[in-house]
């Protein structure tokens, strides 16, 4: 499925102040995400554990201000910039086993916590409570765990490559240029074997002649 939405929603490469504004957008709406859920989690446990019932209340009408109005759109926002990044980038949709894994539990607690607000969404919108309850509370932990799962994946990226990211090539990534097969000219033309050693000239002596004994004086003036 991943595999098929990639290659038919493929967004352009972005531009390096795109993808900068995208990432960061995208770190600050998954953070903001772990800790509206952090939030949620103590709420729950606080409306839990006491027994004024106008703070029960009070604590309700938070977490339904906090779910309602702030979350659903962090969330969103949050898959957004996600997907934009793994189209237009050489991480892709389904090439890491990561993306994969996190793609899978950001899908997973969307759903859920679709699926808990919807039927309660229009008492909340009208301003009504969210009940505290252990269920609701055990949710909103193991959700909270997901997030933190989710944060580590990003962070350490395991796993490797999918087959599907073995098989096609990263974009962008030029294939190693051959050997040259051809003999080296200069070596070729140097009368000197390959690996030998030129002896130094000395002091006195062009370079490149070999040295010998120079002729007596009297040779020269015969």
């Amino acid at each position: 499925m991943t595999a098929i939405a990639a290659t038919i929603f493929t967004i352009p490469r972005l531009s390096r102040r795109a993808r900068a504004a995208v990432l960061t957008i995208h770190v600050a709406m998954s953070v903001g995400w772990l800790g509206l859920d952090g939030a949620l989690v103590a709420l729950e446990v606080a409306g839990l554990s006491t027994a004024n019932a106008a703070m029960r209340a009070g604590i309700g009408a938070a977490m339904a201000v906090i779910a309602c109005w702030v979350l659903i759109p962090v969330v969103f926002a949050s898959l957004t910039s996600g997907l934009v990044l793994a189209l237009s980038t050489p991480w892709g949709l389904g090439r890491y086993w990561w993306v994969l894994a996190k793609c899978g539990i950001a899908g997973a607690l969307t759903a859920a916590g679709l699926a808990f607000l919807l039927p309660q969404l229009p008492s909340l919108v009208a301003g009504g409570g969210e009940p505290a309850g252990i269920q609701t509370l055990i949710a909103r932990a193991l959700a909270l765990v997901l997030l933190l799962a989710a944060t580590g994946l990003s962070v350490v990226k395991p796993w490797g490559k999918t087959p599907r990211g073995r098989a096609v090539a990263p974009a962008g990534r030029r294939p190693a240029k051959q050997a040259s097969t051809e003999p080296d000219q200069a070596l070729a033309q140097r009368p000197e074997k390959r690996g030998a050693r030129v002896p130094a000239p000395r002091s006195g002596q062009q370079p490149g002649r070999v040295p010998g004994k120079q002729p007596s004086i009297l040779a020269q003036q015969k």
